[in-house]
């Protein structure tokens, strides 16, 4: 934190990062996805792919072909094993809590579309320089997703405030990285890429707030 009477250091950095996120419509990218496990050795590596519709679709795919796909419109979000054929569906009100909207808050965190959305769901703790990068941390306001990830790092191109990388840090230790390269901002994305036709041969699990 800032002395007082002195000017926030990260204040010019989450002003400069909102403008970039606020004028991408779209993203697509290629990923690399790292798993730091306490119970590993080495790391385990996955590539995939994501997109990204303003204000809150994303696609998110992990294998080739996919062994898991990630789907959210609005608030609405489906994971869906391809190879086993199940599916589960979260679906969420404007006032629902709990796991899966503190899910949906982590991967929103990626996307922001404003200051005031970013600090009521992230405390932010500073930001760091790591040779071409700038590093963003955060802490979740939620004591839940606090629980379960104490921080979530943002990895922003210097040069352009540019998405990078996320990096989650869970409370066992382990952490969970993503690379993107090969990005694509504001090209078209098809709004198929967002939907899903499942047949009786899939088995899905519907996790619905209750009241």
């Amino acid at each position: 934190p800032s002395a007082a009477g002195s000017p926030d250091p990260v204040e010019p950095l989450l002003r400069a990062w909102l403008a970039a996120s606020t004028n991408r419509a779209s993203f697509r990218s290629d990923l690399t996805q790292t798993r730091h496990l306490k119970t590993l050795t080495h790391p385990l590596t996955s590539t995939g792919r994501v997109w990204f519709q303003a204000p809150n679709q994303f696609r998110w795919e992990l294998g080739d072909p996919p062994q898991s796909i990630a789907l959210r419109s609005g608030d609405s979000m489906m994971v869906l094993s391809p190879r086993l054929r199940r599916a589960e569906v979260y679906t969420l009100g404007g006032s629902a809590s709990g796991p899966a909207k503190d899910l949906m808050g982590l991967l929103d965190a990626a996307f922001p579309r404003s200051l005031e959305e970013l600090r009521a769901q992230f405390e932010v703790e500073g930001v760091t320089t790591n040779r071409d990068r700038l590093e963003l941390i955060l802490h979740p306001r939620s004591p839940m997703a606090r629980k379960l990830m104490p921080a979530l790092t943002i990895g922003l191109d210097a040069a352009t405030q540019e998405l990078r990388s996320t990096e989650l840090s869970m409370a066992d230790g382990s952490r969970l990285r993503n690379e993107f390269h090969g990005f694509l901002t504001n090209a078209p994305v098809s709004a198929e890429l967002f939907r899903t036709n499942l047949d009786s041969s899939w088995t899905i699990t519907r996790n619905d707030p209750r009241p």
